[in-house]
């Protein structure tokens, strides 16, 4: 079935997407738990679902493959973001480090997560997940160099998907 020009009345329509929607989110719920079961989330991936259909992938394992990844990939930015900072006086706070054992502020994470967002605001809907690794990778890479502008940050990382 092409999702090219979805009749939102067709029920084969309506059966091909909830098929997608299914095979990413019982994935994400076994990864993430029943915490990230929120409203929110669904309308996340039930948008990123219709938006791919509409833009031409016809593939419901490919729809879902794409959500999923786009779920975890918000997940895993949000995760960021929540968790606190180390203080310079206190052993007590938890700090987020990177696997060289940078320090980053919550205004750090948040810097990282809105470049990722602008990456994936700019590219095409499927992009492999090695892709979206490598911009993960160049982010946090030039975070912990000290680049803290969230457009600075995009433009590092495009750069360092173009030139793999």
């Amino acid at each position: 079935m092409t999702f090219s020009e979805i009749n939102p009345n067709s029920d084969e329509s309506k059966a091909a997407l909830a098929r997608a929607f299914d095979a990413a989110w019982q994935p994400f719920i076994a990864a993430e738990g029943e915490a990230a079961d929120t409203a929110e989330n669904r309308r996340r991936l039930a948008s990123r679902i219709v938006t791919l259909a509409k833009s031409g992938q016809t593939d419901e394992n490919a729809l879902g493959e794409d959500g999923l990844i786009y779920l975890r990939v918000l997940r895993a930015a949000a995760r960021l973001s929540e968790q606190p900072s180390r203080q310079p006086s206190s052993d007590l706070a938890p700090s987020w480090h990177d696997e060289g054992g940078h320090s980053f502020t919550p205004e750090t994470v948040k810097a990282m997560s809105a470049a990722l967002q602008r990456c994936l605001d700019v590219l095409p809907l499927r992009i492999p997940s090695d892709a979206l690794q490598l911009l993960s990778s160049s982010i946090l890479d030039q975070a912990s160099r000290g680049e803290r502008d969230p457009e600075r940050l995009q433009l590092h990382a495009l750069e360092a998907l173009k030139t793999r």
